[in-house]
């Protein structure tokens, strides 16, 4: 009987995942039942997350191991119970005695255990209320909340891959909010009125941003204090920080025509290229800081007739020749020139220089209604006589980079878009698979993480299915 006892204990470890069994649970006896498992659909902080489930006295009963899973609860055995543990907060299982409790002060709930061919089951409901959750029955999937989630998604922005930055409009401006990328919990960064975006640091530690007198800020993500690195006034357009974190550079003036760099030890301001070349745009910087990419735009031409007054406004404007164009600078070249790459009338959108500097990416979009938008490149070399077609099955609508990836958010069928990988170095593309018609952008780490805002809402990829961190 000894024997037997022990091995029906070692079996229920080994069920909930754990290593060690505590003495004072071998000796309780534990009556086993016969009872036809099923399998439940929940909303577990937004997701869908099926538990093996069982029913009893009318009542939905949970296996504890799943449900330790899908809120991402520690799971161990300790004082003769079970024990689930999140955010510092834990609930007992007894499956001996057939209750739940949060702590030894907390009267146990009776009938919300039971033991099945060694699987615990407990009543949902009650696990959750024990872990400061919220729990909410519904007919079709009833929803499990342990976390509270942002309720909306403006804009978002990788830190690293476990985190992201979630940017929204506030009434005094707008309020940054760093979320947990696994299970969207949430706490604020930075409050703030009239500044540029938050541009994260190559290892995801720190985001730069100016304020509206052209300030610069640097912004430590654990401790949440910001430093002011910069004094310049000069106006800071698209902030872009060097692989080593010790610089940003970006684009400088009412008309963004100088590329600049900031030091940010001592917030020394250096011009970069000052080609007296008005409207640059688009700016992306190599891995060695040395070489940029960009697109110029030329203004269109204005004509009036000088004898009608100019407050009727009776003006002819040329536009011709004001397609954006690609320019690729060299810093340590010799000549010490920009050079223009491209002069096809397309429009050129989501610029992306390979990490070497040695091609430039980007969307190709003609001016008819029914072309579709198609992932190019160009040589920086200036040896290839047209841009290189890269990807052309379908209409893209954006373009990522990530690691030596390019992601790619394309029209698919009437219902769905999809994500596309393009690996640069072997030249060759893979569907990553298809997603809703409702997402608007993809958002990629430098690692290659993807996110997805959806309708206002921010869903993570994970093992290929997408997990809402929003609600």
């Amino acid at each position: 009987m000894q024997m037997k006892k022990m091995l029906a204990v070692s079996m229920l470890a080994a069920t909930l995942g754990v290593t060690a069994v505590n003495p004072v649970f071998a000796q309780t006896p534990v009556k086993q039942e016969a009872v036809q498992f099923s399998q439940t659909t929940f909303l577990v902080n937004a997701n869908p997350a099926v538990l093996r489930s069982i029913q009893t006295s009318g009542t939905t009963l949970v296996s504890v191991r799943d449900f330790a899973k899908a809120i991402g609860a520690d799971l161990q055995l300790a004082d003769g119970s079970v024990t689930l543990t999140l955010d510092g907060k834990s609930v007992h299982v007894n499956p001996g005695a057939g209750m739940i409790a949060a702590s030894s002060t907390t009267p146990a709930l009776s009938s919300a255990v039971k033991m099945v061919n060694y699987t615990i089951f407990a009543d949902p409901s009650a696990l959750v209320e024990a872990l400061g959750g919220t729990y909410e029955a519904d007919a079709d999937a009833p929803a499990i909340a342990t976390v509270e989630q942002l309720t909306f998604a403006e804009h978002a922005v990788w830190a690293g891959g476990a985190r992201l930055i979630v940017s929204n409009s506030s009434e005094n401006g707008r309020e940054d909010y760093l979320v947990n990328a696994a299970n969207g919990k949430y706490e604020l960064l930075l409050s703030s009125a009239n500044t540029s975006d938050l541009v994260v640091s190559p290892n995801g530690q720190s985001a730069a941003y100016t304020d509206a007198n052209g300030a610069v800020y640097v912004i430590d993500l654990n401790s949440k204090e910001s430093k002011q690195v910069s004094t310049d006034s000069s106006i800071k357009n698209e902030l872009q920080w060097s692989q080593d974190g010790t610089a940003l550079f970006y684009l400088q003036g009412d008309k963004s025509s100088v590329i600049a760099k900031v030091n940010l030890a001592d917030g020394t301001v250096t011009k970069v290229l000052e080609d007296k070349v008005d409207y640059k745009a688009n700016l992306d910087v190599s891995a060695d800081g040395m070489k940029f990419a960009y697109t110029v735009n030329k203004q269109p031409k204005v004509t009036a007739d000088s004898s009608v007054d100019v407050a009727l406004d009776d003006v002819a404007i040329d536009a011709a020749g004001t397609e954006a164009q690609v320019y690729f600078y060299n810093s340590a070249a010799a000549d010490n020139k920009p050079v223009q790459l491209t002069k096809d009338t397309d429009d050129k959108v989501f610029i992306e220089l390979a990490a070497d500097g040695s091609k430039v990416y980007y969307v190709s979009v003609t001016a008819d209604d029914a072309s579709l938008g198609k992932v190019a490149s160009v040589s920086t070399s200036g040896t290839e006589a047209a841009p290189s077609g890269v990807f052309a099955q379908k209409d893209v609508y954006q373009l990522a980079q990530g690691a030596d990836r390019l992601y790619l958010l394309t029209a698919n069928d009437d219902s769905t878009n999809a994500v596309y990988e393009f690996d640069t170095v072997i030249g060759e593309s893979k569907l990553i698979g298809a997603v809703s018609d409702s997402v608007s952008e993809i958002i990629v780490s430098r690692h290659g993480h993807l996110a997805a805002l959806i309708d206002g809402q921010l869903a993570v990829s994970v093992n290929g299915q997408w997990k809402n961190v929003t609600h």
